[in-house]
């Protein structure tokens, strides 16, 4: 059986000797803490502080910067933003003008160009963005007049500042949105006349932006009144039937418009025409067009009241009608077909009985 050892605490002067030493390491550290870390943890430490606020600033700066696009993308898809954008990629024809044009010498057009040459362009244009692969890439919503005023100074000047317009570009929905901007813009600078009203109807119709007449007068002009959108359809049938002979529509006034609005309806536009086409020396200036229109409408007023039609009924069916109309005489057949030779054995049975015409 072993024996067991008996522990006993070390001698004196061995504890001492063991506090001394224990003592002197705690100076030593406390030593060491008082002077802190050593310089080289120091500059570690310093450099990792000063990483770690500089990739906090740019974290936040990019925030800030993508905040800023974010809002520079919503203005400008708002049409808030001034652009320079080049006259060669402008599309002046994209929708037909409400606006008739003006010549080069008028009065209007050189008061614009001179403002624009001394004080450069102050309101932008209004442009429809087609698409980055298209060519010209922008359509002319408004500014049809300032974009030829750049145009005239840019084909005078050859200066590149004329050869640029500012600009605010949007994104319309549908074509008819366009034409609204248009109307809308116009309106509001100066009011349009009502020949110009019913020339947009006609031409956003022709150019597919709305399906009938009646659609696009109430897009266009959907704050006006009922009487008011009347008048317009007046104007449209001025524009279709003789909108191309006259010289200087835009200043045909609403009273004299309405009387040939209901000249017209009464079947005679055709003489109208021809009136305005073969009279001499037809007149350029509003003034003198205007008078000769009152002319043909006294004309109208002097005229032996259109006699009654006459008809008979067709053997097979159906009735042969005819109808003086100012001047000319219509013949109609309804309710029945007939073919090309029914057609030349009846025009030449006309030709047989109408007498030739004297000397």
């Amino acid at each position: 059986m072993a024996r067991r050892r008996r522990l006993e605490p070390p001698p004196a002067q061995d504890l001492a000797a063991i506090r001394a030493a224990a003592g002197g390491a705690d100076g030593e550290r406390a030593s060491l803490d008082r002077l802190g870390p050593p310089p080289i943890a120091r500059e570690v430490a310093s450099v990792a502080e000063a990483q770690r606020s500089g990739i906090e600033a740019l974290r936040s700066e990019a925030r800030r910067f993508r905040a800023d696009a974010d809002r520079l993308a919503e203005a400008d898809a708002a049409g808030l933003v001034i652009r320079e954008v080049p006259l060669q990629e402008i599309d002046v024809d994209y929708l037909a003008r409400d606006r008739m044009p003006r010549l080069d010498d008028d009065a209007e057009m050189l008061a614009l160009r001179q403002s624009i040459e001394r004080h450069g362009q102050r309101t932008p244009l209004e442009l429809a963005d087609l698409g980055a692969s298209t060519e010209p890439r922008y359509g002319l919503v408004s500014g049809y007049r300032r974009y030829g005023a750049l145009q005239g100074l840019f084909r005078e000047t050859g200066a590149a500042r004329w050869s640029v317009a500012r600009a605010i570009v949007r994104t319309p929905g549908t074509l008819g949105a366009a034409f609204i901007a248009m109307v809308e813009e116009n309106e509001v600078r100066e009011s349009l006349s009502y020949f110009e009203r019913g020339q947009v109807c006609l031409r956003a119709v022709e150019q597919g932006a709305f399906d009938t007449v009646d659609a696009a007068i109430d897009a266009l002009f959907d704050g006006a009144s009922p009487a008011k959108r009347s008048k317009i359809r007046s104007f449209v049938l001025i524009c279709e039937t003789v909108g191309d002979v006259l010289r200087r529509p835009e200043a045909l006034g609403e009273r004299l418009g309405l009387r040939l609005a209901q000249a017209i309806r009464a079947d005679h536009g055709g003489a109208l025409r021809r009136f305005l086409g073969e009279r001499p020396g037809r007149s350029r200036d509003a003034v003198g067009e205007q008078a000769a229109l009152l002319a043909f409408l006294t004309q109208l007023k002097t005229r032996p009241e259109p006699s009654p039609p006459r008809d008979r009924t067709l053997p097979g069916g159906g009735r042969i009608v005819l109808r003086r109309r100012a001047g000319r005489t219509v013949i109609e057949i309804e309710g029945v077909a007939i073919d090309s030779t029914a057609e030349e054995t009846l025009l030449a049975a006309i030709a047989r009985v109408i007498p030739a015409p004297d000397g």
